[in-house]
């Protein structure tokens, strides 16, 4: 009886123990469904909340599935850039280059995030040895998206960067992209390696709940914004709109007083009296259903390039979108039809709200949900399965 492949999830900062991005253990949970034999290799150490997972967390995690669950205990980190981290990623990286390199058949495959550049090395060196088919999920690209205002340091981390990944990408069987513009990033590493557009999504099992939008009835626009107010995400000019105009009201969700740009939002709605925003902190991903599906638009004010997963949960809630830049995220809602874009300007996006009637806010709504299933993780998955085992 021939011995059955093995399918090798690697998710340093994420996890069925984490509660923020949960792209691979949705996959995870998919091909278990499949039939396919999992073993999923996290660490202990949370990333967003910079805590350690207690073993008991780990176990009652582990209890509820029906695949491998592999924690490895790692160093951790206090802040995203730092030595500490670098030396953390790397501990991680090589550890499990061990594991597997006395564990892993040549038959089995392995996909693992773009992120830490040390582990993209390190399993590409695996490949070379043990001749396994290994896949890239590229959400992020390093040096590019991680923000160091410090041009020395900043610097120094490219030249890091680089060092492991010219040498490494050229040997990965192939790369998933979840946003147009991260190809670039992989052809100045690898002119060959193949990569397929398959965007984050959204949840069936979180988002079919949703009750579809009848004719607006209000005559205030409700607007949202799913984020930190970290440095990359620019509210401004969304103010700027609201200070002068009572039929708009913007709900902030996810903002827990500790965003970058907090205390400069903060002072600028006091100074200007703006009473028609609200910031609510966190919110557990089942809690974003009920919040997002009584509002009207939602709004992506992000400065750097990508399609976060805010853009499917504006779409699984099937709500128009306002992207404010030129980034990956404006193309995609042009092309989708289910939105518009502007720059980070007040008088443009004050022109989209003043010409917006009730009749072009539900041929958005309409067009949303029309294309909505297009994009929903049981579709990408499947299409994940093809690039993989076919």
């Amino acid at each position: 009886m021939s011995k059955k492949n093995k399918l090798y999830l690697i998710g340093p900062t994420e996890s069925i123990l984490t509660k923020r991005g949960n792209r691979f253990p949705n996959m995870a949970k998919f091909f278990v469904e499949e039939g396919e034999e999992v073993l999923y290799y996290t660490s202990n150490f949370y990333h967003a909340e910079k805590r350690f997972f207690s073993i008991q967390e780990v176990n009652e995690a582990a209890e509820t599935l029906y695949y491998k669950l592999k924690v490895l205990n790692v160093l951790g980190y206090y802040s995203n850039v730092s030595p500490r981290r670098v030396i953390s990623n790397f501990l991680f990286s090589i550890q499990l280059f061990f594991i597997l390199l006395f564990k892993i058949s040549k038959q089995d495959k392995i996909l693992l995030p773009s992120r830490p550049v040390e582990l993209i090395f390190f399993m590409s060196v695996l490949k070379r040895i043990k001749g396994v088919k290994i896949y890239l999920d590229i959400q992020d690209i390093w040096p590019d998206a991680l923000e160091i205002e410090n041009k020395r340091k900043k610097k120094i981390f490219e030249i890091y960067c680089n060092a492991y990944l010219k040498p490494s990408l050229k040997y990965y069987t192939g790369t998933l992209h979840v946003a147009p513009s991260f190809k670039l990033w992989l052809r100045r590493y690898a002119k060959n390696t193949p990569s397929s557009f398959v965007p984050l999504g959204w949840e069936n099992d979180r988002w079919s709940d949703v009750k579809s939008k009848g004719n607006k009835e209000s005559s205030v626009l409700k607007m949202v914004c799913v984020a930190q107010l970290q440095h990359q995400i620019d509210v401004m000019p969304v103010l700027e709109v609201l200070k002068n105009n009572d039929k708009l009201h913007l709900t902030i969700l996810g903002e827990d007083g500790t965003g970058e740009r907090y205390d400069e939002v903060i002072k600028y709605i006091n100074a200007h009296h703006i009473t028609n925003v609200e910031i609510i902190g966190k919110i557990g991903r089942k809690e974003m259903v009920s919040h997002l599906e009584n509002k009207d638009i939602g709004i992506l004010p992000m400065i750097t390039s990508s399609i976060p997963n805010k853009i499917f949960d504006y779409m699984a809630a099937e709500l128009p979108i306002i992207v404010l830049g030129d980034n990956d995220s404006s193309d995609f809602v042009i092309q989708n039809e289910i939105g518009w874009s502007c720059g980070f300007d007040s008088n443009e996006l004050m022109l989209i709200i003043n010409n917006l009637t009730k009749v072009s806010l539900m041929a958005k709504t309409e067009q949303t949900k029309l294309i909505k299933d297009k994009f929903s993780r049981d579709k990408l998955h499947i299409e994940i399965k093809h690039i993989l085992f076919d």
